[in-house]
């Protein structure tokens, strides 16, 4: 028979009595390890439309994207009303102009503020925007006034040699006043010497001419010219009368 000295059983009875007691098992299936309700996936029929309105989306935005393109042009102004500009292009085609709150307006000379308060009939202006196709009108983006030069083909009526001014009169029977000044270039063009140098001094009055010439920037009344083009060999059109 196995039996315990005093000391061994002392300290089994201590072991026993700090032991802890092992922690009771979960069970399997308690409420603790049940998974949790997730929600409830959407059915076919829904998910089908979901999908399809997804795809109509996307159609109608490419659809839209399709319809507008970005488009430059140039003409004189026609109208102003509201938000709307209408334009006479290079080729005479009304444009219509719609301007918004992102509309940039500029023009030349002008540093303080310009809107399309100021854009007046008869201003030539380039517009920048998006054009739709199906309205036919651009929504612009920038309005820009400008100083585009003037080409005048006529007859000198008048040389004015003192005050070195020129009068060219038109087909349509207007008479044109031109400033010529030392930045004025002045050329003759001839069948046989081509285009050549010339001179104030050479202009002649019944002579034919083309002249490109800008409005000055601070007279608007005064027209200056940039370059004059004498045309000796070709006779007086018979059409050109001065007024």
């Amino acid at each position: 028979m196995f039996t315990l000295s005093p000391v061994e059983g002392l300290f089994t009875m201590r072991s026993q009595a700090v032991s802890p007691n092992p922690k009771t098992p979960t069970p399997a299936n308690s409420e603790s390890n049940k998974p949790k309700p997730t929600d409830t996936p959407p059915t076919t029929d829904a998910l089908n439309q979901q999908i399809n309105s997804l795809k109509n989306r996307i159609a109608s935005r490419v659809a839209q994207l399709k319809l507008v393109e970005k488009r430059g042009i140039i003409g004189q102004v026609t109208d102003v009303s509201g938000t709307q500009i209408t334009v006479s292009d290079l080729k005479d085609y009304k444009r219509f102009i719609d301007v918004d709150e992102l509309t940039r307006f500029s023009s030349p000379g002008v540093k303080g503020a310009f809107g399309i308060s100021d854009v007046t009939q008869g201003t030539k202006i380039g517009v920048l925007g998006l054009y739709n196709k199906e309205s036919r009108r651009i929504l612009a983006r920038f309005v820009n006034v400008l100083d585009l030069p003037k080409i005048i083909h006529g007859e000198v009526s008048l040389v004015d040699r003192q005050n070195y001014t020129i009068k060219v009169s038109t087909e349509d029977n207007k008479e044109v006043t031109l400033d010529v000044e030392t930045t004025t270039k002045t050329l003759s063009y001839s069948k046989d010497g081509g285009l050549a140098r010339s001179g104030f001094s050479k202009i002649k009055e019944d002579q034919r001419v083309i002249v490109i010439a800008e409005t000055d920037s601070i007279n608007k009344d005064r027209i200056v010219a940039s370059k004059v083009i004498l045309l000796p060999d070709i006779p007086k059109n018979p059409k050109t009368v001065p007024p």
